[in-house]
């Protein structure tokens, strides 16, 4: 996905790895410098913390299979591009007012054919507006700017298949320390966040990446 002006790509190698009931280990580029995706933008705010994410979740919300999965995030499993969001890997995460959430494996290969492996996390709302209250959380108090070249800036971003602007985008150092892209989409309710500690590493993998959705 291009976020706007072209930069050149560097070979990037990310590799992920999940295990049942832990946090997934980081991903590493090429130099071995691990690569932590955040599984929701909770506590990601670049100058404060936002509110805690999700609704309560004291009832239980209903699960279809034995994935863990609500049937909503069937859906939005389902909507995944499989050239390379592995949806078999992807399990429930919580996001606040999403109606569905998912954090999955993603593997790109860049124009030098290098495969890189990582996380992203995707959400889907009711509605745009539900989704952009959210996003504002982040977006709202930054300056319009450039995230290929800038961070702590707010701009656009276009998917790599069309070169037309897809929806929003915010790109901020976290209080972790993690570089943050956070995606909305102007066609539906949804957002799209990659992680990492170094924002060229981040920005390039980024640029690997094809429509997250299939229609």
């Amino acid at each position: 996905m291009v976020i706007s002006t072209v930069i050149a790509l560097v070979s990037l190698y990310l590799q992920a790895q999940q295990s049942k009931g832990d946090s997934p280990d980081p991903p590493t580029t090429s130099s071995g410098t691990p690569v932590e995706p955040v599984r929701s933008p909770s506590g990601e705010s670049p100058s404060s913390d936002p509110p805690s994410p999700g609704p309560d979740d004291s009832s239980p919300t209903p699960r279809s299979g034995n994935d863990g999965l609500t049937v909503a995030e069937h859906e939005l499993r389902d909507s995944l591009n499989t050239d390379q969001w592995s949806r078999e890997s992807c399990s429930h995460t919580v996001w606040q007012g999403a109606t569905a959430a998912l954090y999955c494996t993603v593997t790109t290969v860049d124009q030098y054919g290098v495969t890189g492996t990582g996380k992203a996390s995707v959400a889907m709302y009711e509605t745009k507006t539900d989704r952009d209250a959210v996003f504002q959380t982040y977006a709202g108090s930054l300056p319009e700017g450039d995230c290929e070249s800038q961070i702590n800036v707010r701009g656009s971003w276009a998917e790599n298949n069309t070169g037309q602007a897809a929806g929003d985008v915010v790109c901020f150092l976290s209080s972790t320390g993690q570089y943050v892209f956070l995606c909305s989409y102007y066609d539906r309710p949804a957002l799209v966040q990659i992680t990492g500690p170094d924002q060229l590493s981040l920005t390039t993998w980024w640029h690997t990446m094809e429509p997250v959705f299939t229609g």
